[in-house]
């Protein structure tokens, strides 16, 4: 069995089975990758708490047989507690992570995107007021970067419904939002 390290963030996970979880993460090396993670739903784990949505972690995977590798170690690098106590913090960083999932094909790298959603992740405790407009620009950062939307050209209209259209289903995140701000 192959063995490999790699650094990413959390940005999806999946139950499966009564003790596992499929963890995607979003690497600078390998781009969108989903990683079997064998048993963290038991109590006795200690890697449940490396594995929260939006931690900044260092992973050791072995290659699976299938389509799916196996975690193996988990380290975290950075959990951004300072925002993680903020329901609505928390709300702007899954919109990001699930734009950036749904957006990305897996397995292709776009170091561009794991810069700017890392940064993005360190820069959420520092919102004010004009939160709104700076996420707004993250996303249509994203698209850009994708290859989505011409980077010279301003974007006018509603970058989510953009990529609603792109993905051709709704965003989960922005309903979210909308039900907490009832």
């Amino acid at each position: 069995m192959r063995t490999y390290t790699v650094e990413g963030i959390v940005i999806k996970r999946q139950n499966i089975g009564e003790a596992d979880k499929l963890i995607t993460l979003f690497t600078e090396t390998l781009g969108k990758i989903t990683l079997l993670a064998r048993g963290i739903r038991k109590s006795s784990s200690r890697r449940v708490g490396s594995l929260e949505l939006f931690n900044q972690v260092k992973v050791s995977a072995a290659r699976g047989r299938g389509e799916l590798d196996t975690l193996t170690e988990v380290q975290v690098l950075n959990s951004f507690s300072p925002w993680r106590r903020f329901l609505g913090r928390i709300t702007l960083a899954y919109q990001l992570c699930e734009i950036v999932d749904k957006l990305t094909p897996d397995r292709q790298p776009h170091p561009e995107i794991f810069t700017l959603l890392s940064l993005s992740l360190s820069q959420i405790s520092n919102l004010k007021r004009d939160w709104q407009s700076k996420i707004n620009g993250w996303k249509l950062q994203i698209v850009c970067e994708l290859g989505y939307w011409p980077k010279d050209k301003e974007y006018v209209g509603e970058v989510d419904e953009f990529i609603e259209e792109i993905i051709n289903r709704p965003l989960h995140s922005p309903d979210f939002l909308s039900r907490l701000k009832q």
